[in-house]
């Protein structure tokens, strides 16, 4: 991306990371909670001013939290109209903004749109509603940091001034929800969510069933009904399904069968562009349990039903050891991981996993084989099962 001295970003998602131990053993470090780190002054801050409507991006630079050892870190950038950050009170609320978009290296940009939408927010609470002014504005801006995944290392950051100029022109943003209407779901008015591509703003994929001929439309809320003759979508089909836009305004999907959805969002202008690709329904499994296969290895996919109530079913594991589950994209498989939760398929969306489901988020949240076991999951009725 290009860098320009006048910004500030809306940022990277965090990638699976470590949690510390706070137990000293010879395999476990002893964690150190550090009460502050730096975050570095660009060298044009001081008198230049950062234009947040017509800029790209600027890149900010901090030291890594002292934590005793290498940990993996996850920062976020907060930003206020006063040289000292207050806290919420049961009196009043915090005077700064923390922007969305967490970044995981020392070394982060921050998109001027993001800092703008919060610059805006905090301008019109302070000022009573007022525009912002044609002239630039002061901020402060400081960088709260913990260990990736976890509630610990937790430490604020030393305090730089800015100045920027902000815009009352609201940026379009990413949407934050994707739903599927259709025939497939056998009612027009049900409206099925899609699931977060892990890290990616506005991507979003679902496995279906679609039967012959069947008809759908999607939206950003339900009952927007979006369809193919929207000059805002493009079409790609990866599956052999005979994906068409229909005479009718929906998309046709002309060939029964299992597909995944996905659908990418991008901002063009003052409009989304909407990319519906769809894949050959596939679901794998990886990990421990297969005996540590990290890839796309057809030995350990799972056999398709035919039906929309039929399940997909797992090869019998060879290792004991936790289950890692995804559908096939073009992207990570790690982005379209899920597991089962309470017999429920739980997508991970933007949760933080990275060593394991049951160190990251509990050990209800992890599917754990033993030899010879295998997994079961309808996703039509959204639920799974080991046997």
């Amino acid at each position: 991306m290009k860098k320009i001295f006048n910004i500030l970003l809306l940022g990277v998602f965090a990638l699976p990371m470590f949690t510390a131990c706070e137990t000293d053993d010879e395999s476990n470090p002893i964690l150190n909670e550090p009460t502050s780190f730096v975050l570095n002054v660009p060298p044009y801050a001081v008198n230049n001013v950062y234009d947040l409507k017509n800029g790209k991006s600027v890149e900010l630079t901090c030291s890594q939290p002292d934590y005793g050892f290498p940990a993996s870190t996850t920062y976020t950038v907060q930003i206020s109209l006063d040289s000292e950050f207050t806290e919420e009170t049961s009196d009043a609320k915090a005077n700064y903004a923390s922007l969305e978009t967490l970044y995981s290296t020392a070394k982060m940009e921050v998109v001027a749109s993001d800092m703008n939408a919060a610059l805006l927010e905090l301008w019109s609470v302070k000022n009573e509603g007022q525009p912002l002014p044609s002239e630039p504005v002061s901020i402060s801006v400081r960088l709260k940091a913990f260990i990736t995944g976890s509630n610990k290392g937790v430490c604020l950051s030393n305090v730089i001034g800015m100045n920027v100029l902000g815009t009352n022109e609201k940026t379009l943003e990413l949407p934050e929800n994707m739903l599927l209407v259709g025939s497939m779901l056998n009612n027009w008015s049900v409206w099925k969510p899609m699931a977060k591509a892990s890290g990616l703003n506005g991507q979003f994929w679902a496995l279906v069933y679609f039967e012959e001929n069947a008809e759908f439309k999607f939206g950003t809320k339900e009952n927007e009904y979006i369809g193919g003759d929207d000059t805002r979508v493009k079409l790609e089909d990866k599956a052999n399904s005979g994906l068409t836009a229909a005479s009718n305004g929906n998309i046709l999907v002309p060939t029964a069968g299992w597909y995944t959805v996905y659908i990418k969002v991008a901002v063009k202008g003052s409009e989304y562009g909407f990319d519906i690709m769809f894949y050959p329904g596939e679901v794998y499994l990886f990990g421990e349990t297969n005996g540590g296969v990290w890839e796309y290895n057809e030995n350990w996919k799972f056999t398709i039903p035919t039906q929309a109530d039929g399940d997909f079913v797992s090869p019998a594991t060879i290792a004991t050891g936790e289950a890692r589950l995804c559908v096939k994209t073009d992207i990570d498989w790690w982005r379209t991981e899920f597991t089962l939760h309470n017999g429920t398929i739980f997508y991970r969306e933007n949760n933080n996993i990275g060593t394991s489901w049951s160190s990251d988020m509990g050990a209800e949240y992890s599917v754990q084989p033993v030899v010879g076991n295998v997994i079961l999951l309808n996703f039509t009725t959204g639920t799974g099962k080991l046997q």
